[in-house]
């Protein structure tokens, strides 16, 4: 979450997210790998995280609940959000992610 509220950061990134990483973009309907998603990370600067809780970890998962705020020309349209993510974690990096976004404001 700290490579979205202070906008990209490539040793951050690459920290956390593993070189095999493949998702699904319930947006566009396509598959996305690591390269897709460090794209929309630079898309991020100045996102404002409210708040984080995490509902659920151990060495395979990350069950968490964030709260942000995008301003305008960002990654999505301006507003807040309440965010679900279940992350898949390997070699204690995030090899495949799913969220939910509802635009509450």
């Amino acid at each position: 979450h700290q490579t979205i509220e202070n906008g990209y950061d490539k040793e951050l990134f690459n920290e956390l997210w593993h070189d095999d990483y493949e998702g699904y973009s319930n947006s566009t309907q396509k598959r996305v790998k690591k390269a897709d998603l460090e794209e929309t990370m630079r898309g991020c600067v100045g996102v404002k995280m409210h708040s984080l809780e995490v509902l659920y970890e151990n060495s395979e998962v990350l069950v968490s609940e964030w709260k942000v705020t995008f301003p305008t020309n960002s990654a999505r349209p301006e507003g807040s959000y309440t965010v679900v993510e279940y992350n898949a974690l390997k070699d204690g990096k995030i090899i495949a992610h799913r969220t939910g976004m509802t635009k509450t404001g």
